[in-house]
């Protein structure tokens, strides 16, 4: 499986104290709006974007005043979706978080190629005993 993690903590619960310290300018704890305020605030310490707006710019000064770096608190508040069994293996500690990252990716790389799959087979399906020209004229002709 690669390599063990690195260091040992709970992710999931350095998230929690993550919202509990942007609650003020998250108060639903909104997981999808705090990952766009930590991403803005991960390109802005990046210097891929120039501005940040009202919230962001708070949000940006807290995360460095608890010495947080935004793109680690982002790559670990991405960790909040994925599926059950790869968080059971994250708090057990039995895989580092770019493990379960790239098992992650893998997971819906892999359901996504299934889709694209599942249409090729129900095309084919639908076509059925269509013959193209070009299938009856394989063989070679001497």
């Amino acid at each position: 499986m690669g390599r063990g993690p690195k260091y040992q903590f709970n992710v999931f619960e350095r998230i929690e104290s993550i919202k509990d310290i942007l609650q003020p300018l998250v108060p639903d704890r909104d997981s999808f709006k705090l990952r766009g305020v930590v991403m803005r605030c991960a390109k802005y310490r990046t210097k891929l974007i120039t501005r940040l707006n009202g919230v962001e710019s708070k949000a940006y000064d807290l995360l460095l005043k608890h010495k947080l770096n935004p793109k680690t608190v982002y790559e670990w508040l991405l960790l909040e979706n994925v599926p059950s069994h790869i968080k059971e293996k994250l708090v057990q500690n039995k895989i580092s978080l770019l493990d379960a990252r790239v098992q992650y990716v893998g997971l819906k790389r892999m359901s996504t190629t299934r889709a694209g799959k599942d249409i090729m087979e129900e095309m084919r399906r639908i076509i059925g005993g269509v013959r193209w020209k070009s299938q009856e004229d394989t063989r070679m002709q001497y």
